[in-house]
């Protein structure tokens, strides 16, 4: 049976890691939205990278793949650390003060973004019917943010940015899926963060009760759980297969908004929200490139089978 083929038997299952990969993301974004409400956006990244370097070193020394961590490409990494940095400080100040929906569905224009850089960065041709999706898309993205008094904020733009800086951590992590592993890729994501916000993070200290130490334990295993079951998920199935299901994630998203913070957005928002969510995933289920690290490393059974 060839490699294709072992995918298509394991579709089921693939869908199945993706479903689970969105209520990991669902239940980290919400952590996070919780977390800035009582503690510093750059306490709260800081500790997320924190966990999330602890957490996926830990995983390699446990597992006898500390080797993997070796890099013979620093500045690559360095280049992707420090973008990393502002993607995560984006990441919490989009949570902070917009809606969980509008934040998840802004991200979600990352496809639109990899695909406008793609002919240029990856030397891939964009097909003619496909930037009419990214048209699509970009009309839903001006729908959420809508730049009138009253509704639009300064995270509606750092969202589009985090966007953009997803695309680009994209294409760099398949330029570098190469040569690099897939534990190398995303622990090198972390420690400029580490070590650059320190000061800025335990100058605005706030102390966390012991309730909040295991918010941000969860908040760190949530996020970092994603995307080991989203590895999962592109070993039993092509990516293209089963990128449509990430968008499951709004589901979960609008109702935990709804419930927690009792969220409800308003009739343009939902009509940006569907126009993102069509072109998405019309994108990504017609061989558009997906807007996550190292896929290619994800696809194989190699040592770069990687482990956000």
């Amino acid at each position: 049976m060839s490699k294709h083929s072992a995918r298509r038997h394991h579709l089921g299952l693939g869908i199945g890691y993706m479903l689970a990969a969105t209520v990991f993301l669902a239940a980290a974004d919400s952590l996070g939205k919780w977390l800035t409400t009582g503690y510093p956006i750059v306490q709260v990244a800081w500790i997320r990278s924190l966990f999330g370097m602890a957490l996926i070193g830990g995983f390699a020394l446990a597992t006898g793949r500390g080797a993997q961590l070796f890099t013979a490409r620093p500045g690559w990494h360095l280049f992707r650390s420090v973008l990393s940095t502002y993607m995560i400080l984006c990441i919490f100040y989009g949570l902070k003060h917009i809606t969980l929906a509008e934040f998840t569905a802004l991200v979600f224009s990352a496809p639109f973004m990899i695909a406008l850089i793609s002919p240029r960065f990856l030397g891939e041709h964009v097909p003619a019917q496909a930037w009419l999706a990214i048209a699509i898309g970009f009309a839903g993205v001006l729908l959420i943010a809508r730049p009138v008094p009253g509704h639009f904020h300064l995270a509606h733009l750092t969202t589009l940015t985090l966007a953009a800086s997803v695309a680009v951590i994209s294409a760099s992590g398949r330029i570098l899926s190469t040569t690099e592993t897939a534990l190398a890729l995303n622990f090198y994501l972390y420690p400029f963060n580490v070590l650059a916000s320190a000061y800025w993070a335990l100058g605005a200290w706030v102390p966390p009760s012991g309730r909040d130490w295991l918010l941000f334990a969860a908040l760190g295993i949530t996020a970092t759980a994603a995307v080991g079951v989203f590895i999962q998920a592109l070993r039993h199935a092509r990516p293209a297969a089963i990128a449509p299901f990430d968008y499951v994630r709004l589901i979960w998203i609008c109702l935990l908004g709804y419930f927690i913070w009792a969220e409800i957005p308003p009739p343009l928002t939902w009509a940006g929200i569907a126009l993102i969510a069509v072109s998405g995933i019309y994108l990504v289920s017609h061989g558009s490139t997906l807007p996550e690290l190292g896929t290619e490393a994800a696809e194989d059974e190699s040592p770069r089978s990687r482990l956000r």
